[in-house]
């Protein structure tokens, strides 16, 4: 029996509040424009994938919860190799940015039950 604390629901409404930081959050912290474009547009997509997944926040579930999950590792991947772009690594407000939503990322999938939608009957 998994025991991570983030259970479909919560993992849904945090990724709406990811998504909203990402598009709002550059923009606010006066981030260069490369990496506020970025991080609109992978705010935007997230927020798309989070809307279509099959969870008690999802507003369409046409993804199953573990189909998010491969998305997420994508994201994650995305993410990471996002710390290579001058845009990001040579400004430093936009790397503290940067790599300060990664680890908070991170965090979110390794405490996520991606296994808890099994058991709910659709």
């Amino acid at each position: 029996m998994d025991t991570k604390p983030v259970k479909p629901k919560l993992h849904g409404i945090i990724d709406y509040i990811f998504s909203g930081i990402q598009v709002v959050a550059p923009i606010i912290l006066g981030l260069n424009n490369k990496a506020a474009k970025t991080y609109g547009a992978l705010g935007t997509g997230f927020l798309a994938v989070n809307a279509l997944t099959d969870t008690p926040a999802g507003l369409k579930h046409l993804l199953s919860f573990k189909g998010h999950q491969k998305t997420d590792l994508g994201f994650l991947s995305g993410l990471s190799l996002l710390s290579f772009m001058n845009y990001i690594r040579r400004d430093k407000k936009a790397l503290a940015f940067h790599l300060g939503f990664l680890m908070a990322a991170i965090a979110h999938y390794i405490l996520t039950d991606y296994n808890a939608n099994r058991l709910r009957k659709v």
